[in-house]
């Protein structure tokens, strides 16, 4: 059921570009506010629309990232990369969302990606129609879905969702995507009960991202050569969730010693106005003067080390394979939310 006391001018809508402004008393998850309420700010934006992005969206970042990886490489410290979709934009959570946002600006990163690319364009009609991203919305995508007969058992835990501030994870937000018709997969890493570490997990994550022909090493100097150190790819960024925190993940990058960093645009860092800027005015990683330190900087801001051994941690993985748009079997199916295990 929907949440009947959901004010009639906060409602679902189908506009591309959607924008909605309220106030609201601050609670515990609030940021200080001086005034003792936030302004709520609830936009979504892709990077085809002609209109100016939000300030908490930032296209460009991927073409600024990989700038930085190769200005990283010239120096010798990032042997290789591999990067994701390049008109991924990086979504920033705001201080009414702050400490309960994540899963709904990771969930915004995804659909503006989506509905961006063109390797299957009818996603695009699926994700604006008939109630088109944002954060609140979200919420209301979810309790369709639930009313629909998807996920019971979180329907029972999360309703009613609308309004309130509930944290979500990546299994809401598989139920979300799959009501829509986007596929979607679910996959699992638990270490609670061994010391195994992040091994898998980097190893999945590189395997997702890196090329088939990149995913074996060169054997010679000429392959080698051929082979660019920092690559742009078509993948779609996937999200990562580690208990009550989640990212999108946006590729990797090996570094001279072979250590793997993960690359991450996580919602609960802004990035600096400098970077932003940079990002914003990037329109060819070939181009454009970028300096160092900057680059430095960028960089530092979506590094994200894993440590491989490790005790006590359960990642899971939401990622989109990019398939055909799901059919009604395939829907009804996926009312039950399932995973694999790597």
């Amino acid at each position: 059921m929907m949440d009947s006391n959901h004010d009639a001018d906060s409602g679902p809508s189908s506009s591309r570009s959607h924008t909605s402004t309220r106030k609201h008393h601050r609670n515990k998850h609030d940021s200080s506010n001086h005034e003792g309420h936030v302004t709520e700010t609830d936009s979504f934006w892709y990077q085809s629309l002609q209109t100016p992005p939000p300030s908490n969206f930032t296209p460009g970042m991927i073409l600024l990232l990989k700038k930085a990886l190769l200005n990283s490489h010239s120096r010798g410290k990032t042997r290789r990369a591999v990067l994701c979709f390049d008109r991924t934009v990086y979504v920033s959570g705001q201080s009414w969302d702050a400490g309960w946002g994540c899963g709904y600006r990771n969930f915004l990163m995804s659909c503006s990606v989506l509905m961006d690319q063109h390797l299957q364009p009818m996603y695009f009609p699926l994700l604006d129609s008939p109630i088109s991203p944002s954060v609140r919305q979200l919420q209301w995508w979810l309790e369709v879905a639930w009313s629909s007969g998807f996920d019971v058992q979180g329907a029972a835990q999360l309703s009613p969702l609308v309004d309130s501030k509930k944290w979500i994870g990546v299994s809401d937000l598989y139920t979300a995507f799959s009501s829509r018709g986007i596929p979607c997969e679910l996959v699992d890493f638990n270490y609670k009960q061994s010391f195994h570490g992040n091994n898998a997990l980097i190893q999945w994550i590189v395997d997702y991202f890196s090329p088939p022909t990149e995913i074996r090493r060169p054997t010679n100097l000429t392959e080698a050569l051929m082979n660019p150190s920092v690559t742009c790819t078509e993948k779609m960024p996937i999200i990562l969730q580690d208990g009550w925190h989640s990212r999108t993940v946006v590729g990797y990058e090996e570094i001279s010693d072979s250590t793997v960093n993960l690359l991450v645009f996580d919602p609960s860092r802004r990035p600096r106005s400098k970077i932003r800027k940079a990002a914003l005015d990037i329109t060819d990683a070939a181009s454009a003067r970028v300096e160092d330190e900057l680059l430095h900087d960028a960089l530092k801001l979506f590094r994200y080390k894993l440590f491989k051994n490790i005790f006590g941690k359960q990642w899971q993985i939401l990622y989109f394979p990019m398939t055909e748009p799901l059919t009604e079997y395939q829907m009804e199916k996926r009312k039950f939310v399932t995973s694999t295990w790597a």
